[in-house]
């Protein structure tokens, strides 16, 4: 009688099991959708022969949702408020309270499964670097290229960004991702993903007779807590430490250093747009 009993519960987990596979989770964003992440960051940046700086960020991003086609979505991201509070170990501080790239529209096209399509940016031909990194994460990550379901848990996502909404001009980086499923509720719906990722970049500023170049090698791991009615981001923590050298081309001189940064972010989705851009 147990082993009959056993063998029932095995075919019932089975079944459940398959259950959860069929369901495929993806992006679920739709038309006329807005997101608001509200950021907050802390950096530390220690460069070879300077002081080493501290930065405290709190940064509005908005996400809004054009249209979509099929399995492509069409989005705008824009950096809606910054707020930036630096200070050094020898006690300097200041506190910036804007940056030309506030306001500043990206255009985004997404699988729903996250893998970036095209990325451009309607800003001027200026010069300018979001305080906390030219690097920054990405606020949908990339999924299965197959299917991420609960009961598949975990992929591999290779992926080269062109980071329009960080820098004027934009960094490059090249990224590869574990990602993971974490949780699920009873009825197979995705409550966590997390991830690790490894990547290197590149991003070319230019200045007055001269550019610098910066180069990243980054490790990272993020938790994406979801929203399980609404299928989108509901809490965003990201934590990343970056190898950092920095050359100026005209004279060749050569800078290292490294950075960290913890990130958290709460997001909220309303159906009506607020930006008439």
């Amino acid at each position: 009688m147990r082993w009959v009993l056993l063998l029932l519960g095995l075919m019932l987990f089975s079944v459940h099991m398959r259950a959860w596979a069929q369901q495929c989770f993806e992006w679920q964003l739709e038309t006329g959708m807005i997101l608001r992440f509200h950021v907050e960051a802390y950096d530390t940046v220690a460069i070879v022969g300077e002081p080493v700086l501290f930065r405290h960020r709190s940064d509005e991003w908005m996400v809004a949702c054009d249209s979509t086609h099929g399995d492509t979505l069409f989005l705008r991201q824009w950096l809606e408020r910054s707020r930036a509070r630096e200070w050094t170990e020898r006690g300097d501080s200041s506190t910036r309270t804007t940056i030309p790239l506030v306001g500043v529209t990206t255009h985004l096209v997404l699988s729903r499964r996250g893998w970036r399509i095209q990325a451009t940016s309607t800003a001027a031909n200026s010069v300018s670097v979001v305080p906390g990194s030219m690097f920054g994460p990405v606020f949908f990550i990339p999924l299965d290229s197959t299917c991420t379901a609960c009961g598949r848990m975990q992929w591999l996502a290779e992926q080269r960004d062109t980071l329009v909404e960080y820098a004027v001009p934009p960094a490059h980086l090249d990224r590869l991702y574990l990602g993971s499923l974490d949780s699920c509720t009873a009825e197979g719906v995705p409550r966590v993903l997390s991830f690790a990722e490894t990547s290197s970049g590149v991003h070319l500023l230019p200045l007055e007779g001269d550019a610098m170049q910066t180069a990243a090698w980054t490790l990272a791991h993020g938790v994406v807590e979801l929203d399980t009615v609404t299928r989108l981001p509901r809490r965003l923590f990201y934590a990343t430490e970056q190898r950092l050298r920095i050359t100026y081309r005209r004279t060749g001189t050569t800078r290292h250093g490294a950075q960290r940064t913890s990130l958290f972010a709460v997001v909220e989705v309303s159906s009506q747009p607020t930006d008439p851009r």
